[in-house]
This record gives C-alpha cells, sequence and structure tokens, in this order.
C-alpha cells in the first residue's frame, strides 16, 4: 500500500480538511447526495465520472464520516448514500464556494481557457 513520504500536517484545520476531502468530486458527491441523488448511478449520470473513481471517492467519503452507505437486499440489490451529520454540516461552505463560482464565472472560465491553450 501507498505511504506518504511527507507527513500529513494536522495543525491547521485547513491540511486536515484538504487531507480528507482532496478528491476531484468528492465536494459534488456531498453536494448531490444532499440534493436528493442518491444512487450511485444517478450520481455518475450527474456529474458524469468515471464509475471507479466515483465509488473510490464515495468509499473514502464513508470511511471519513462523512456519508453513510446503505446496502438493500432485495431481488436487484441497491446501494443508497445519505449524508451524516458531518456531511451536512459542510454544505454551507459548499454552497457558498458554488455561489462564488457562479458569481465570478466570467474571469474563472477566462482563466480556464488561458490554461487549456
Amino acid at each position: 500500500m501507498y505511504k506518504k513520504k511527507i507527513p500529513v500536517r494536522k495543525d491547521c484545520g485547513l491540511h486536515v480538511f484538504k487531507e480528507l476531502l482532496d478528491g476531484k468530486w468528492k465536494l459534488m458527491l456531498i453536494y448531490y447526495i444532499s440534493d436528493g441523488v442518491k444512487r450511485p448511478g444517478a450520481l455518475q449520470k450527474k456529474i458524469a465520472v468515471d464509475r471507479r473513481v466515483m465509488n473510490k471517492q464515495l468509499d473514502e467519503l464513508v470511511k471519513h464520516g462523512f456519508v453513510d452507505k446503505f446496502s438493500f437486499d432485495t431481488k436487484i440489490p441497491r446501494i443508497e448514500y445519505r449524508l451524516t451529520d458531518l456531511g451536512t454540516s459542510l454544505l454551507p461552505l459548499i454552497i457558498s464556494l458554488e455561489r462564488w463560482g457562479e458569481n465570478n464565472r466570467a474571469v474563472l472560465e477566462a482563466a480556464l481557457n488561458e490554461k487549456n491553450e
């Protein structure tokens, strides 16, 4: 198993936050689960991510206590995700980041275009 060469800094909340929620899709997954998208297939359609990558990030969110995973033993087995209290406590921050992105969309899109040139 991979072991980081540089130890995780725990003296700053931002470092701990980044360590646990660093993942391209984690904040979006939390947001869409809170918005009622609970099944893996629906989450995948909503954010258009590779299923393997999404499952890995969902597993990490479960492991770190942001999301609960529920398996239903029905004729066709199904899985649903729900936010924990910890995950729910992140929603104001995620919504604030989304608003900031919308308010600065023109500048951010220009920066993205420059990056991709």
